[in-house]
């Protein structure tokens, strides 16, 4: 045996030579990795970054929205809802907040 280092040998496990969605095989140990760093401890995510970006894809490294004109456009005429302004919202929290405006005032004579 010799005092010589052992070569990483470098094995692809797929099947029938192609991973998923036709992408080639490759081995993830090489891939670059993600330079988000954690502000407590310091340390690196670790995981692989996205094709072309810094980061992976839980930090950011996707896309950031449409960039052309036409695709603004189309964001901006969709009818995007979220529902923090529904109108049963919006009387439900109207009616909580005169409840706890009412229980105040009725603390405020008591004392």
């Amino acid at each position: 045996m010799s005092n010589e280092p052992q070569g990483r040998r470098i094995v692809a496990v797929t099947n029938n030579g192609w991973l998923k969605n036709n992408n080639r095989p490759c081995d993830l140990r090489l891939l670059p990795r993600c330079r988000a760093k954690a502000k407590s401890t310091g340390s690196g995510c670790g995981n692989p970054a996205m094709k072309g970006k810094r980061v992976c894809w839980i930090h950011g490294g996707r896309s950031k929205g449409p960039r052309t004109r036409e695709g603004l456009s189309r964001s901006k005429s969709a009818n995007l809802r979220h529902g923090h302004y529904r109108k049963e919202k919006l009387e439900r929290r109207k009616y909580f907040n005169s409840m706890v405006r009412e229980c105040r005032k009725l603390i405020s004579t008591m004392k």
